[in-house]
């Protein structure tokens, strides 16, 4: 089993400099701000859409049966809206910092609520995994420990909450909270007052609708949450930083094909666009496809190994065979 850590790369901030100053010798600083600008229609799309969605699947996994097809596909929609609504939360307020603060803070917290998130602290632990990618000092390098078949296959399961509070503790933001206060009236302090409240609301509402009538809450939430979301979670994590070279700028992360159907199940933000998204965060997610289509070719002619089977992927993970930030034993240089 290929489960060894490799040695972290020196200077990695540095690397990441030299990657994005060959994107913008390659392709010109007017171009590369085109595509970081914005577009408020749909961001509110994205944002007001994604919610609203969610409540419309939950009332169909509430009044219909199981013997109805749109029953089966509202709940596969469900688990993966969970995530989109996480990825919204992160194109939009994590890193383009969308909105003033307090509106923010609070369409954050909602937004994160369904994957049972902390907005301060996934905000803190996610800017922290793009400083410190690959290293001891990155946030997700706790992932790293799911390395056995059993492991991998838990986390895919309805036990991946369990395995989070009891094994990962606060290694992830689903249950981390700050080790200590912030000082009384500052901006932090003001941010976790508002997402407390905010919490609290939320889980009020979904309190009432099950008092009125549980199956909104239960078929329109925990069970799309609990059978399909940790599977979807676990190809995600794969797309994401399964493949990583710490000798190559570039490759910092699964440069996996993705197309129409993986961009909109991720919200533009796994493999191919998940290596754009470390070298420009801001570049939202309606400009991805255009941003992937000037970088492409970039990234391979630079040795970046594309991948084009996520079934070989997945193989990879849960048997076990690859550690998590490997590079593929046999990749073509292109």
């Amino acid at each position: 089993m290929d489960t060894a850590i490799p040695p972290p790369a020196p200077h990695r901030e540095l690397q990441l400099r030299a990657a994005r100053a060959a994107f913008v010798k390659e392709l010109g600083a007017d171009r590369l701000a085109m595509l970081h600008r914005g577009n408020l229609f749909l961001d509110l799309l994205a944002i007001v859409g994604a919610p609203a969605l969610f409540l419309a699947n939950a009332w169909v996994l509430a009044t219909h049966g199981i013997g109805d097809p749109l029953w089966w596909l509202c709940l596969v929609l469900q688990g993966d809206l969970v995530l989109v609504m996480a990825f919204i939360n992160h194109d939009a307020f994590v890193h383009r910092k969308l909105f003033p603060p307090r509106l923010r803070w609070v369409l954050s917290s909602i937004l994160v609520w369904p994957s049972q998130m902390r907005g301060a602290a996934y905000e803190q632990m996610h800017l922290t995994h793009h400083r410190a990618l690959g290293t001891e000092g990155d946030t997700e390098f706790y992932k790293m420990g799911i390395d056995t078949p059993l492991k991998r296959i838990l986390y895919a399961t309805p036990a991946l909450m369990v395995y989070r509070v009891l094994v990962l503790g606060n290694k992830t933001s689903s249950v981390n909270l700050s080790a200590k206060a912030p000082e009384a009236g500052s901006r932090e302090a003001s941010r976790l007052r508002w997402e407390k409240w905010t919490r609290v609301a939320v889980l009020a509402a979904v309190i009432g609708v099950a008092l009125w009538d549980w199956r909104y809450v239960v078929f329109g939430y925990v069970l799309p949450f609990a059978t399909v979301t940790p599977l979807l979670n676990t190809i995600r994590i794969v797309l994401e930083h399964l493949d990583l070279d710490r000798d190559n700028p570039l490759w910092v992360g699964t440069f996996y094909r993705t197309g129409p159907f993986s961009r909109l199940m991720f919200w533009w933000d796994a493999g191919d666009c998940h290596l754009v998204h470390h070298f420009y965060a801001n570049i939202p997610y309606y400009r991805m496809n255009h941003a992937l289509r000037l970088m492409r070719p970039i990234l391979i002619r630079e040795g970046v190994y594309e991948q084009r089977s996520l079934f070989s992927l997945l193989g990879q993970w849960f048997s076990g065979r690859r550690a998590h930030w490997s590079a593929p034993r046999r990749a073509p240089t292109a």
